[in-house]
Parts: C-alpha cells; structure tokens; sequence
C-alpha cells in the first residue's frame, strides 16, 4: 500500500511540473525579435527602425527589452494574441505574433499617436 500510494504521488508531482512548464506556444515564441519599421498609427508610411529596439522572449514568461536602455518584460500569448510589459518605464504593448512577425502596440492601436511596432524573428 505505502508503495502503491509512493508511486501514485510520484506521478502527480510529475504531472505537476509538467504542467506548470512552458506552454508550447511559448516555445515556439522564444526568440530574439528585432525592430524593422515603426510608426505612429496615424501615419501613413512606415519608418525603417534606427534605435536598434530588439526584445528577446524567453519560453518562460520573461525576456528584455532593449531600445538604448535594457529592461525586463514579462509577456503573454494566446493564440496569436500578444501582450508585453517592460518594468522600465511601466509600459504595456499589445499586438500579435504570427509567423515570427511581432506587431506591437505601445497603447490603444485606435489612437492616432499610438506608436506600432513591426519586429522579426531571427
């Protein structure tokens, strides 16, 4: 009996750190994403990036951000939808991820003086 009951809690601890790991969604996100164009969502012609904005996902949940200055973001995905927070500066980001594009927001993507990022993976 004690060893039946061993093996049993063995296996739902097991369970349990499987479950708590990495979706696989955010494996598959995981990466370093760079800028390559931005603007203002009222504008009508993209801007190629010059302020080398790079952000690396890390599968766990957590990654940084750098733009000049390096800061620690945690982010989220579901489906395709995105959603990022930088520490530095309390900033949240909004967007998409889809086939190693990165579209992000850093506000409500209906104002004009919301700022949309286009970032690539690799």
């Amino acid at each position: 009996m004690k060893k039946t009951l061993a093996v049993v809690l063995a296996l739902v601890m097991a369970l349990m750190l499987v479950a708590c790991g990495a979706s696989e969604a955010q494996k598959n996100a995981a990466g370093t994403y760079k800028c390559q164009q931005g603007k203002f969502v009222g504008d009508a012609e993209w801007q190629a990036d010059d302020d080398d904005f790079t952000v690396e996902l890390k599968s766990d949940g957590t990654g940084t951000s750098t733009r000049g200055l390096s800061t620690d973001i945690t982010w989220t995905i579901d489906g395709e939808n995105f959603t990022m927070h930088e520490e530095l500066g309390n900033t949240d980001y909004t967007g998409t991820l889809k086939d190693g594009e990165l579209h992000i927001y850093n506000g409500d993507p209906t104002n004009d003086l919301t700022y949309e990022y286009i970032l690539v993976k690799g």
